[in-house]
């Protein structure tokens, strides 16, 4: 017997007691694969048969079964997109995007304290390491050894650190207006 005949009868074996075990019959009162005309007998013995709808709280549960697949679906992409990103960010911190970010030294910065920041900034990206913040406190993580919990922590971190070179770029042009 060829693999995909052996194949086909055991999954037609493996449905016949299924179907057995559903009507509450016999493996043998099933008709056996290949048995077509049989088939067009049951068929025709019954043709206002329909199958019966399944119960609303199978209903209910197919539904959430379904939900839950959906969602799961969605947080793995979700996921996948996060890591994506956090790669691609690393490689622009590595490429010194902080540094050309800083820009000029301001009133009072060492322009030495900004190369430092910078060269440190871009000596973390090339070990692959990425920023957390948990309760106002930043640590620091493998990208690797991120998980989809750390996500929240990412997305703070990356929120402070923005919101802090907006602050200084904001308080470089209010001096610079200060000095025209």
């Amino acid at each position: 017997m060829h693999e995909k005949q052996r194949v086909a009868v055991e999954v037609s074996t493996r449905q016949a007691g299924l179907r057995a075990e559903r009507t509450g019959g016999t493996v043998e009162e099933i008709p056996k694969p290949g048995a077509r005309q049989g088939l067009g007998e049951l068929r025709d013995e019954r043709p206002d048969h329909r199958p019966e709808p399944l119960a609303p709280d199978r209903v209910e549960e197919r539904k959430q079964a379904q939900r839950r697949e959906r969602d799961r679906a969605q947080r793995e992409a979700d996921w996948e997109q996060f890591v994506r990103t956090e790669l691609r960010e690393l490689e622009l911190r590595k490429n010194g995007q902080l540094g050309r970010s800083l820009g000029e030294p301001l009133p009072g910065e060492s322009a030495a304290a900004l190369q430092r920041l910078a060269h440190e900034d871009r000596r973390q990206a090339e070990q692959g390491m990425v920023s957390v913040m948990k309760n106002g406190a930043v640590s620091y993580k493998h990208v690797e050894e991120l998980s989809q919990e750390d996500m929240p922590s990412r997305v703070a971190a990356n929120r402070s650190r923005t919101t802090w070179l907006k602050e200084r770029r904001d308080g470089w042009i209010a001096s610079k207006e200060r000095r025209s």
